[in-house]
């Protein structure tokens, strides 16, 4: 059979692709000293030492044409070479991504490249035939994951092409223009970084950092208005960034000194010095820009929220009437003016003029919030929910949950419930207030409505980890305050009030079943006693302390078998539970409660159920010495005086108080014609019994005519 032979790949002629790099007449200098050794490095074939001197000379000069063809040249010559020459694909790759970078991502849209077109199309196939050879993954996470290996190795160019690949995956397309953007600036083309930024900003307008980044790179490059937009919507959401602040007051005071009459940048001035916290610069710059145009609202605005800011309403109030007598119907004058009379405490022209907000703009959501709280300090809690309630549009619902929040944290309970109720009447989307309502039930401990509620919700917002959480808290809280209830009750010896909230557990645990259980036991119901602990028995088997109980309460009503079983069960999960002080105690009841049983039967003739029952309890007790007389008695019966001769032996073993086992061993062996052993054991028995009856008689008698058999 033939073997399969890879062959080589990557055929890279290059002699006739490579760029040929234009005249080059910069000054002589640092530039001209790296450009000049690298393309002698170039001409020896010192690609790598090339590589670096073109990288060097292209940082001082980001935008020369001819440093970038030289640096594409010595990537393209280096690849060739590890793919054809060391047959290493991985480093060929690397190279074929860096100058596929350089030939497309790096130069700007003046930039251009002769055959570019046709460079890149072999570039790219080159490029894919050694990720063939290599296998690698061309998916997107992949490429991404290669670019930030290739970026921590410091190989910019290629790592930033490979996050050009990544980019096409809508997912991570804006990370990946941001990366590109950073390596960008890292390797001095900030021109092209501030592109690749703006390409990530518009995928992910919401990023706050690539906003102030692209910002930041359009204020280096110069590009003064852009970086001002920028700022600004980073300004917007940033609540006074000092850092964006500064840079726009920079800004600002550029174009100021080149047109020191302009209003409106004296007066965006004098708000930054205003978000700045430096109210009397604020003033100077507002003053000027009033002096060039009086008739700006927006400054006279700006001088009014500066003096409320200061906490001078009048001099607050004077600026907004200023701009209200020329335009009566402006909104943000009507509004501005009617906070700073609700905080000198005129209430009622401030809602007057809230209103009038409200009839010129009816969406405007800071006056609804204003009149609310008016009305609020105005209410009782139910009327003030009632009122929100009424006209439940975004506002007044943010408004509700706020005041529901607000008197939850004051421990205010049950206002807090009615307000949450309102909350989700008016909003049923609201998870955040299901989930309070049910906290603020579960602190009256009212376990139950804060399950309904969450189970609610739950059913609405079945992925919410938050609902989940919640109701598992509440579960466990509802448990233990619970049978911590219950565990006072029994405490207290009320056992049936115990009982009672013990098996209101639902669903029954090991806890609330060991409770009942002892209340059962404290009442003396020992049946339900045993049931209920063996329930428990079901739910937690390794736990010793439940056999043991159970077997303690079978020994109280002298079930000695059941008790000896589940006794013997506790030692074995715990050879150290209290079980092992019982066992014996029980045992020897047993075997006493079945000797009993065992002589009446023998007493009624019952012989075979008799011996059972003293095998049984010679299996227990071996050293029992009364089972071992009454089976010779039975053997003896069933006439078989070996086996009873036996058994006569071992109860004379284990005791010395049934002498009358030596008068029956003498019968025995006289039956067998054994005189000798007969007669020692009718002598014997005459030593040690005393009572003068016919076993004595015999005994005496039998042994005058045994002797002329033992000699004596």
């Amino acid at each position: 059979m033939r073997k399969k032979v890879l062959g080589t790949v990557c055929i890279l002629a290059l002699s006739g692709a490579l760029f040929q790099a234009p005249a080059w007449s910069a000054s002589a200098g640092a530039f001209a000293q790296h450009y000049d050794a690298a393309q002698s490095y170039l001409t020896q074939g010192q690609y790598s030492s090339a590589i670096v001197e073109f990288r060097k000379a292209l940082r001082i000069n980001f935008l020369d044409n001819s440093a970038r063809v030289g640096l594409i040249n010595s990537y393209l010559a280096r690849a060739t070479y590890y793919a054809n020459q060391e047959k290493n694909y991985d480093k060929a790759a690397n190279d074929f991504r860096s100058a596929l970078f350089y030939l497309k991502m790096y130069p700007t849209k003046e930039q251009s490249v002769q055959n570019s077109a046709s460079m890149i199309a072999s570039a790219q196939e080159n490029l894919s035939q050694c990720l063939k050879v290599i296998s690698f993954d061309k998916t997107a996470s992949s490429r991404f994951k290669k670019a930030e290996e290739l970026r921590a190795m410091g190989n910019f160019s290629a790592a930033a092409y490979e996050f050009s690949q990544a980019a096409q995956s809508e997912n991570i397309a804006s990370e990946s223009n941001a990366q590109i953007a950073d390596l960008m600036k890292l390797l001095g083309n900030e021109q092209r970084s501030a592109d690749y930024y703006k390409t990530a900003l518009d995928l992910k307008p919401s990023d706050s950092t690539l906003r102030m980044k692209y910002a930041r790179t359009l204020d280096k490059l110069g590009r003064y208005d852009e970086a001002v937009t920028q700022y600004n919507a980073a300004l917007a959401n940033s609540k006074g960034d000092m850092e964006v602040l500064y840079a726009l007051e920079r800004i600002y005071l550029k174009k100021l000194a080149q047109t020191p009459s302009d209003a409106e940048l004296n007066a965006n001035i004098g708000a930054i010095k205003q978000a700045q916290g430096d109210f009397d610069s604020a003033l100077g710059y507002y003053s000027k820009a009033e002096q060039i145009n009086p008739n700006n609202v927006n400054t006279r605005l700006n001088v009014g929220t500066l003096f409320q800011q200061k906490k001078d309403y009048q001099k607050a109030i004077k600026s907004y009437d200023s701009v209200l007598t020329l335009y009566p119907d402006n909104v943000q004058a009507n509004l501005y003016k009617a906070q700073a009379l609700s905080e000198i405490g005129n209430k009622k022209d401030a809602l007057t003029l809230y209103k009038k907000v409200l009839s010129l703009d009816p969406a405007n959501s800071t006056a609804k919030a204003e009149i609310a709280n008016v009305m609020r300090d105005a209410m009782s809690p139910q009327e003030y929910i009632t009122y929100l309630s009424q006209n439940p549009d975004k506002t007044n619902q943010a408004l509700l949950y706020d005041y529901a929040y607000k008197l939850h944290k004051e421990n205010k309970l049950a206002e807090a419930i009615n307000a949450y109720k309102a909350v989700i009447n008016t909003n049923s989307s609201n998870v955040d207030a299901y989930v309070n309502l049910a906290i603020c039930y579960a602190a009256q401990n009212d376990y139950k409505s804060a399950q309904n509620i969450l189970n609610t919700a739950k059913s609405k917002f079945p992925s919410n980890n938050l609902v989940l959480k919640t109701l598992q808290d509440v579960q466990k809280d509802n448990l233990s305050t619970a049978l911590a209830d219950a565990s006072s009750s029994y405490e207290n010896k009320d056992y049936k009030k115990a009982l009672s909230q013990y098996l209101a557990v639902s669903p029954a645990n090991e806890d609330s079943l060991l409770g009942a259980a002892a209340c059962y036991q404290a009442l003396e119901n020992f049946d339900k006693a045993i049931e209920t602990y063996q329930k428990a028995e079901k739910l937690a088997p390794n736990n010793a302390e439940i056999p043991y109980y159970i077997g303690y309460l079978y020994s109280e009503q002298q079930k000695w078998l059941e008790s000896e079983t589940y006794l013997k069960k506790a030692v074995k999960l715990n050879p150290n539970s209290e079980a092992k002080n019982l066992l014996p105690y029980v045992l020897q009841n047993y075997s006493l409660a079945a000797l009993g049983e065992a002589i009446g039967l023998y007493e009624k003739n019952n012989f075979e159920s008799a011996l059972t029952k003293f095998n049984e309890v010679l299996k227990k007790e071996a050293n029992n010495a009364y089972a071992y007389y009454y089976r010779g008695l039975i053997y003896d019966e069933q006439k078989k005086p070996q086996l009873a001769i036996n058994d006569y032996l071992q109860a004379l073993k284990h005791t010395n108080e049934l002498p009358i086992a030596n008068y029956m061993l003498a019968v025995d062996y006289d039956g067998l014609e054994n005189y000798k052993e007969a007669y020692k054991y009718y002598n014997t028995f005459i030593s040690a019994y005393t009572t003068d009856d016919e076993y004595l008689q015999y005994a005496k008698s039998r042994m005058e005519e045994l002797k002329q058999y033992v000699g004596g």
